[in-house]
């Protein structure tokens, strides 16, 4: 019963209202807007990075920089622990009675191997958080915005949502098109 209620709640969630720019200035208005008036955005579509957009909807900074250090020292630790092992532990050799393991020859191993798992590890990290697997077809939004176009996505609740509202505030915002979408559940 109670997983029954809950499809039916999404499906009657299931819309939202689209707004499509040309503009970057007038997607960052509108959607500044639409944060202080409280529209739940469902998100912003943009071909490139438009400054400042992440803070006014809210985005919490990335994680990213503490993935990339991760992948780092892993590769960082597995440079050293080649090194000592092959060096040190399997074959010593003496040359000229210089001591086998000595850190500065292999500076330039361990950075190239830190270098290499944090270029990996963040491909990899990509493509499982943005959920690209081999099989899985992509939901564009709108073909456009990978061009061009700037769509603002804003999700309509039944009861909550006045609509008429949302597509004024669109349109006032210089808004090319506006339309109603079906999200994929």
């Amino acid at each position: 019963m109670v997983n029954t209620r809950r499809k039916e709640m999404q499906y009657m969630d299931n819309k939202m209202l689209m707004g499509i720019y040309d503009n970057p200035d007038s997607t960052y208005a509108v959607t500044k807007q639409l944060m202080k008036e409280g529209y739940d955005i469902h998100d912003v579509y943009t071909p490139f990075a438009v400054h400042g957009l992440d803070r006014v909807m809210g985005v919490k900074r990335t994680r990213l920089s503490i993935a990339a250090f991760v992948f780092a020292m892993c590769g960082v630790a597995s440079a050293l622990t080649l090194i000592t092992y092959a060096s040190y532990i399997d074959w010593p050799m003496n040359i000229g009675g210089k001591p086998s393991l000595i850190g500065p020859d292999y500076i330039p191993i361990t950075f190239e191997l830190g270098i290499l798992f944090t270029a990996f590890g963040m491909v990899g990290a990509f493509f499982v958080v943005n959920r690209m697997f081999w099989g899985r077809n992509t939901d564009v939004i709108d073909v456009r915005v990978t061009d061009d176009r700037f769509v603002i996505a804003v999700n309509i609740h039944e009861n909550k949502t006045n609509v008429k509202a949302l597509e004024g505030i669109f349109v006032s915002g210089g808004a090319l098109e506006v339309r109603e979408r079906i999200k994929e559940i």
